[in-house]
């Protein structure tokens, strides 16, 4: 059970990463105060994982991601 929690949180991992940086103008826009573009980022990890995804996981990790980026960027 923990080592499937371990691959999927790997999966998504790289999922976020792909649509992170396949999506440069909409972190601009997040970063600019456009909280909404979460849920286009969501979506996309959704469809792209096919559905196959624990979403609290998924969005802890988007977030994550998101903060990360505005402190290299900020």
């Amino acid at each position: 059970m923990i080592i499937e929690r371990e691959i999927e949180k790997e999966f998504l991992e790289s999922i976020v990463r792909e649509v992170v940086k396949e999506f440069p103008l909409k972190i601009e826009e997040y970063q600019n105060g456009k909280t909404g573009i979460v849920n286009m980022f969501m979506g996309e990890i959704k469809s792209r994982s096919g559905d196959k995804f624990e979403p609290r996981v998924a969005n802890e990790l988007l977030m994550l991601k998101l903060q990360q980026m505005l402190i290299v960027n900020g």
